[in-house]
């Protein structure tokens, strides 16, 4: 996620909470009939979903945990929504917006859509709303390209000057040079589009008591440490939901959450791949456990100052036995990378090999280096990420064949917080998935202006050249080599970070929930799901 959160809230705050998409199995689970038709013999059709408690408002610009959007992205809504295959559609928008000949300025026409309050969503919401992920810190990078960014980022202005309402459902956005993901920047959850009198009279309840959007259902009432309520919006713009209610359940621990599934008191849980070998091989249980990989995975972040050359990054790549992490810690749930850049994106390398395990060759390249009797390497995890400890620890042992001696160094969040701004990691066990379907937010976190934010401190000029070319032209052919170079010179060229593992993500939904749907960016949608 482009907030930089990393092992931190992609890993640990929202343990369980990454899942897949799939349709309904066929097979109920022994105990879950009686749950299911307990909500139907009441007269109104509810989903049940465990969820660990987010614990701060549900506001996606104010707070950026997945966690978070699983509950909001049935409320509230972006311009433009992400298809399952990636692909753009338009949402509030009539039809996708029109550029201009100057690669400038896009042309947006709004359709007809009540907010839950019963107003109508104009023109000046829209500008309300991505001026207020401004102002809110948090994901502004998202609007940098949008012309008066600077000026409103750094206090100088109020409002971002590349916004003009021409009326309530006419707008035009120009930026200040071409970005050919920005369409993409606009669907997602951080984009979302917010009623101006609304929030603003909201104050600090919004997201807490109050929280308004145009999506299929509306927020009926949200309590720390109980759950969270939803009810159906009948004037919806897409067509009134079929379902009556979504009720979340907050469950801190994974093993509790699939008791519940099974007691039939929940309908949708998340599925933690330590749980996966478990309940694969239940008979009542396996056919509704439903899977995908999101567009993501886990990394070594190198310091490059503390670890200058880039033999000795190499090596430490090559003692990294990616198969092994894959079958042992991950259960064979997770997949050897060949690339930075998932399949699913531009930019990946199809013809690429799978980074290898060669402790012979890494040695050797040590000794080359000048550590011919062996290398001492610490590796930092999180201890909110039980998956980022698990690999080092695998790590750690691997690597002996290789002549590294491996020191795991567990920290809390705000240490890890601090040595990540302030330079103090040599190796950390890190993680990232795309906030929109572009190899831009995949190259995020590595990116010439987060490098010395991360520990990083990794600048090479002509990779930001290739970051720069590849947002100022939409040619996919193009852009597919460019990104293809990108990335090369990222793992196999300076290896400035090493790819770990392609984690699958689970989750056991009730056989009689039909017409729901996860898409790739892991953002639940139940405007077409029913319950029988």
């Amino acid at each position: 996620m482009k907030k930089g959160l990393q092992v931190l809230l992609s890993a640990s705050l929202i343990i369980g909470l990454l899942a897949g998409c799939g349709s309904g199995a066929q097979t109920a689970p022994a105990s879950s009939s009686a749950g299911g038709s307990s909500t139907a013999s009441a007269g109104t059709k509810t989903i049940r979903i465990a969820a660990v408690d987010p614990q701060v408002p549900l506001d996606m610009q104010q707070n950026t945990y997945s966690i978070i959007m699983r509950l909001t992205d049935n409320v509230a809504e972006s311009l433009i929504s992400s298809q399952k295959d990636g692909s753009l559609a338009p949402l509030l928008l009539d039809q996708m917006p029109t550029l201009f000949e100057d690669k400038l300025t896009y042309s947006f026409t709004l359709k007809s859509v009540k907010f839950h309050d019963g107003t109508t969503l104009a023109s000046s919401d829209v500008k309300y709303s991505l001026e207020r992920l401004v102002k809110e810190e948090k994901m502004a990078s998202l609007m940098a390209y949008v012309a008066g960014y600077d000026a409103m980022e750094s206090g100088k202005a109020t409002e971002l000057s590349g916004i003009k309402v021409v009326d309530d459902t006419h707008f035009t956005i120009t930026l200040s040079k071409p970005y050919s993901p920005f369409l993409s920047v606009l669907s997602t959850p951080y984009a979302a589009i917010y009623p101006k009198a609304a929030c603003e009279a909201a104050g600090d309840t919004w997201g807490l008591k109050t929280l308004i959007g145009t999506g299929p259902f509306k927020l009926d009432s949200y309590t720390a440490g109980s759950g969270a309520e939803f009810s159906k919006f009948s004037d919806y713009h897409g067509g009134a939901p079929k379902i009556d209610k979504i009720s979340y359940k907050f469950i801190e621990d994974p093993n509790t959450q699939v008791l519940e599934y099974q007691k039939g008191n929940v309908d949708f849980v998340d599925l933690d791949n330590s749980l996966y070998p478990v309940y694969s091989s239940n008979a009542a249980l396996k056919d509704q456990i439903h899977s995908f990989q999101q567009a993501g995975g886990y990394y070594f972040n190198f310091n490059v100052k503390t670890i200058k050359d880039p033999k000795v990054r190499e090596a430490i790549s090559l003692a990294i036995d990616r198969k092994s992490i894959c079958d042992s810690v991950l259960h064979g749930t997770a997949s050897v990378p060949t690339s930075f850049i998932p399949a699913s994106l531009t930019g990946h390398d199809s013809s690429a090999q799978a980074f290898a395990y060669d402790p012979a060759k890494a040695k050797s390249l040590l000794a080359s280096a000048g550590y011919a009797s062996g290398y001492n390497l610490r590796v930092t995890v999180n201890t909110k990420s039980n998956l980022g400890k698990s690999i080092a620890t695998a790590f750690q042992q691997e690597a002996k064949a290789a002549g590294i001696n491996v020191t795991v160094e567990p920290v809390d969040s705000a240490a890890w917080s601090d040595m990540k701004k302030n330079g103090g990691m040599d190796c950390s066990v890190s993680n990232w998935y795309v906030d929109y379907n572009d190899p831009d937010s995949m190259l995020y976190p590595v990116s010439d202006n987060r490098a010395d934010l991360v520990s990083s401190f990794w600048h090479n000029a002509q990779f930001k050249q290739l970051m720069e070319d590849g947002v100022k032209t939409d040619d996919s052919a193009a852009r597919q080599k460019i990104y293809v170079q990108a990335e090369n010179i990222l793992t196999r060229q300076d290896f400035a970070i090493a790819p770990l593992i392609n984690e699958t993500k689970f989750y056991l939904l009730n056989p009689k929930v039909t017409g729901f749907e996860i898409n790739s960016d892991n953002r639940m949608d139940f405007s077409k799901a029913d319950i029988g």
